[in-house]
């Protein structure tokens, strides 16, 4: 019984037969392939993509990350005008790390690292790593305007004091 089954799995008819479907799907896949590059350069992402990486490879100067930063303080009190505060106190936490971790800060979370932060006077944003907390679970976490504006205000000194806005 299984010989058998063998014999006919190794057959040259069963081969054969299953050429013409090998050749079809082999096209298909190649005309998918083919049509996700057409979408890509399309959309120019692809294109775009490997030019700045080309660029940075071939620039041979350091990367920016003030610049990048500095763009995200910006994008951040964008969300402070239209008054989207939870979004900005989690962007505000995830530039916080990304400041410290670009001066050389090690710690899993926020308050780690602050603790571990030897840069003077940035203690005051510990609040942002519990209210980040407490909106990531889902704790209906109440805005009071007054503490979310020293808070901010703080967060600022502490991103001037990190060199990353002036």
């Amino acid at each position: 019984m299984v010989d058998n089954i063998l014999q006919f799995l190794e057959s040259s008819e069963l081969s054969d037969f299953l050429f013409p479907f090998k050749v079809l799907f082999i096209i298909i896949s190649i005309a998918f392939i083919f049509a996700i590059f057409y979408y890509f350069i399309k959309v120019e992402f692809l294109t775009a993509t490997i030019k700045r990486r080309v660029n940075d490879f071939l620039s041979f100067q350091k990367f920016d990350s003030k610049k990048v930063l500095t763009q995200r303080a910006k994008k951040i009190s964008t969300f402070l005008n239209k008054r989207d505060y939870k979004r900005a106190i989690l962007m505000m936490e995830e530039l916080l790390i990304d400041a410290l971790k670009d001066k050389g800060v090690r710690g899993d979370n926020l308050y780690k690292m602050i603790e571990n932060s030897s840069i003077a006077d940035i203690s005051e944003i510990k609040d942002v790593y519990t209210i980040a907390e407490e909106i990531k679970e889902g704790q209906g976490y109440i805005l009071n305007m007054e503490e979310l504006q020293k808070l901010f205000d703080a967060c600022e000194e502490a991103l001037r004091r990190l060199e990353i806005i002036t």
